[in-house]
Protein backbone atom coordinates (compact mmCIF):
# COMPACT_ATOMS: atom_id res chain seq x y z
CA UNK A 1 0.00 0.00 0.00
CA UNK A 2 1.12 3.39 -0.70
CA UNK A 3 2.71 5.98 2.02
CA UNK A 4 0.25 8.18 3.57
CA UNK A 5 1.72 11.92 4.00
CA UNK A 6 1.40 11.26 7.66
CA UNK A 7 3.68 8.04 7.46
CA UNK A 8 6.12 10.22 5.35
CA UNK A 9 6.17 13.28 7.99
CA UNK A 10 6.90 10.57 11.32
CA UNK A 11 10.62 9.78 8.68
CA UNK A 12 13.54 11.62 10.18
CA UNK A 13 14.57 12.62 6.71
CA UNK A 14 11.08 13.72 6.16
CA UNK A 15 10.02 15.84 8.78
CA UNK A 16 8.89 19.72 8.49
CA UNK A 17 9.05 19.19 4.37
CA UNK A 18 6.23 21.07 2.80
CA UNK A 19 3.14 19.05 1.66
CA UNK A 20 3.54 19.69 -2.21
CA UNK A 21 7.60 18.00 -1.91
CA UNK A 22 6.57 15.01 0.07
CA UNK A 23 3.53 14.57 -2.63
CA UNK A 24 6.39 14.72 -5.71
CA UNK A 25 7.59 11.15 -4.28
CA UNK A 26 4.43 9.73 -2.49
CA UNK A 27 3.28 7.98 -5.11
CA UNK A 28 6.92 6.19 -5.79
CA UNK A 29 6.27 4.84 -1.66
CA UNK A 30 5.14 1.48 -0.24
CA UNK A 31 4.26 0.43 3.25
CA UNK A 32 4.79 -3.07 4.15
CA UNK A 33 3.66 -4.59 7.17
CA UNK A 34 5.66 -7.47 9.00
CA UNK A 35 5.23 -9.77 12.12
CA UNK A 36 7.13 -10.03 14.83
CA UNK A 37 10.02 -12.21 14.28
CA UNK A 38 9.76 -11.90 10.38
CA UNK A 39 12.91 -11.38 8.32
CA UNK A 40 12.95 -7.97 6.55
CA UNK A 41 15.83 -8.20 4.61
CA UNK A 42 18.56 -11.18 4.60
CA UNK A 43 22.51 -10.76 4.67
CA UNK A 44 22.88 -11.22 1.11
CA UNK A 45 19.98 -10.26 -0.78
CA UNK A 46 20.10 -8.15 -3.53
CA UNK A 47 18.17 -5.15 -2.44
CA UNK A 48 15.94 -3.08 -4.83
CA UNK A 49 17.40 0.79 -5.50
CA UNK A 50 14.86 2.47 -2.44
CA UNK A 51 15.46 4.16 0.59
CA UNK A 52 14.12 2.01 3.46
CA UNK A 53 12.65 3.18 6.43
CA UNK A 54 10.65 2.64 9.72
CA UNK A 55 7.13 3.38 10.35
CA UNK A 56 5.95 1.92 13.30
CA UNK A 57 7.72 -0.74 15.66
CA UNK A 58 11.15 -1.87 15.84
CA UNK A 59 13.65 -3.07 13.75
CA UNK A 60 16.94 -5.61 14.99
CA UNK A 61 20.18 -4.84 11.73
CA UNK A 62 22.42 -8.15 12.76
CA UNK A 63 24.98 -10.59 10.83
CA UNK A 64 25.96 -13.68 11.32
CA UNK A 65 29.05 -15.29 11.57
CA UNK A 66 30.54 -18.57 9.72
CA UNK A 67 30.65 -19.67 13.07
CA UNK A 68 27.38 -19.08 13.61
CA UNK A 69 27.57 -16.42 16.09
CA UNK A 70 24.91 -13.61 15.81
CA UNK A 71 26.23 -9.84 16.27
CA UNK A 72 23.50 -7.02 16.69
CA UNK A 73 24.73 -3.77 15.73
CA UNK A 74 21.68 -2.18 16.18
CA UNK A 75 17.89 -1.83 17.08
CA UNK A 76 15.99 1.15 15.06
CA UNK A 77 12.79 2.27 15.75
CA UNK A 78 10.58 4.16 14.21
CA UNK A 79 11.73 7.09 12.16
CA UNK A 80 14.79 5.53 11.14
CA UNK A 81 16.06 4.45 7.42
CA UNK A 82 18.16 1.81 7.21
CA UNK A 83 19.69 -0.56 3.95
CA UNK A 84 21.98 2.21 2.92
CA UNK A 85 23.54 0.10 0.34
CA UNK A 86 20.51 0.00 -1.64
CA UNK A 87 20.89 3.86 -2.17
CA UNK A 88 24.47 4.65 -2.22
CA UNK A 89 26.28 0.99 -2.11
CA UNK A 90 26.30 -2.09 -4.34
CA UNK A 91 22.94 -3.23 -3.52
CA UNK A 92 23.89 -5.99 -1.36
CA UNK A 93 22.24 -6.38 2.04
CA UNK A 94 25.43 -6.39 3.72
CA UNK A 95 22.95 -7.75 7.24
CA UNK A 96 20.14 -9.55 8.61
CA UNK A 97 16.93 -6.95 9.27
CA UNK A 98 14.55 -8.77 11.93
CA UNK A 99 11.28 -6.91 13.02
CA UNK A 100 11.24 -7.03 16.75
CA UNK A 101 7.89 -5.98 17.17
CA UNK A 102 5.00 -5.84 14.40
CA UNK A 103 6.24 -3.15 12.52
CA UNK A 104 5.12 -1.51 9.00
CA UNK A 105 8.59 -0.42 6.92
CA UNK A 106 8.32 2.51 4.25
CA UNK A 107 9.94 2.20 1.43
CA UNK A 108 10.70 4.89 -1.53
CA UNK A 109 12.14 4.38 -5.10
CA UNK A 110 15.84 5.53 -5.53
CA UNK A 111 14.85 7.95 -8.80
CA UNK A 112 11.65 9.56 -7.22
CA UNK A 113 14.09 10.41 -4.01
CA UNK A 114 16.61 11.87 -6.67
CA UNK A 115 14.04 13.56 -7.74
CA UNK A 116 12.89 15.00 -4.17
CA UNK A 117 16.05 15.64 -3.10
CA UNK A 118 16.64 17.99 -6.13
CA UNK A 119 13.81 19.98 -5.30
CA UNK A 120 15.04 20.10 -1.64
CA UNK A 121 18.49 19.27 -0.70
CA UNK A 122 17.90 19.30 2.89
CA UNK A 123 16.76 15.58 3.13
CA UNK A 124 20.20 14.56 1.18
CA UNK A 125 21.95 16.59 4.17
CA UNK A 126 19.49 14.95 6.94
CA UNK A 127 20.30 11.56 5.24
CA UNK A 128 23.92 12.22 5.42
CA UNK A 129 23.80 13.26 9.35
CA UNK A 130 22.06 9.80 10.25
CA UNK A 131 25.06 8.01 8.04
CA UNK A 132 27.78 10.33 10.04
CA UNK A 133 26.21 9.92 13.31
CA UNK A 134 26.68 5.64 12.39
CA UNK A 135 30.17 6.44 11.28
CA UNK A 136 30.93 8.14 14.38
CA UNK A 137 29.68 5.09 16.90
CA UNK A 138 31.68 2.83 14.52
CA UNK A 139 34.31 4.48 14.56
CA UNK A 140 34.23 5.21 18.85
CA UNK A 141 33.13 1.45 19.29
CA UNK A 142 36.45 0.45 17.38
CA UNK A 143 38.37 2.90 19.56
CA UNK A 144 37.69 1.77 22.31
CA UNK A 145 38.11 -2.09 20.87
CA UNK A 146 41.39 -1.06 20.63
CA UNK A 147 42.70 1.44 23.75
CA UNK A 148 40.51 0.10 26.17
CA UNK A 149 40.63 -2.49 28.77
CA UNK A 150 37.41 -5.14 28.39
CA UNK A 151 35.96 -3.97 31.79
CA UNK A 152 35.34 -0.15 30.04
CA UNK A 153 34.64 -1.37 27.25
CA UNK A 154 31.77 -3.61 28.75
CA UNK A 155 30.85 -0.48 30.91
CA UNK A 156 30.39 1.43 27.64
CA UNK A 157 28.38 -0.46 25.62
CA UNK A 158 25.99 -1.26 28.34
CA UNK A 159 25.79 2.50 29.14
CA UNK A 160 25.01 2.67 25.34
CA UNK A 161 22.21 0.60 25.22
CA UNK A 162 20.47 2.12 28.08
CA UNK A 163 20.58 5.27 26.38
CA UNK A 164 19.40 3.70 23.25
CA UNK A 165 16.90 1.35 24.28
CA UNK A 166 16.09 2.30 27.89
CA UNK A 167 16.92 0.25 30.62
CA UNK A 168 14.29 -2.21 30.25
CA UNK A 169 14.81 -2.76 27.31
CA UNK A 170 18.73 -3.14 27.18
CA UNK A 171 17.71 -5.71 29.90
CA UNK A 172 15.64 -7.59 27.35
CA UNK A 173 18.73 -7.70 25.03
CA UNK A 174 20.79 -8.89 27.31
CA UNK A 175 18.78 -11.67 28.96
CA UNK A 176 17.47 -12.97 25.68
CA UNK A 177 19.56 -15.91 24.43
CA UNK A 178 20.92 -15.80 20.87
CA UNK A 179 19.89 -19.16 19.04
Amino acid sequence: MQASLEQLSQITVFVGLETADTLTFQPYTQVQRYRKGEIILHEGDRLPAKLYAVVSGLIQVSKTATTGKETIFRVLAAGEIFAAPALLGNGISPATVTAESDCEILTVERDALLKAIGQNPEIALRMLMVFNSRIQQLHETVHGLVSERAIVRIARLIQYFAGESGTVRFFCLITTPIV
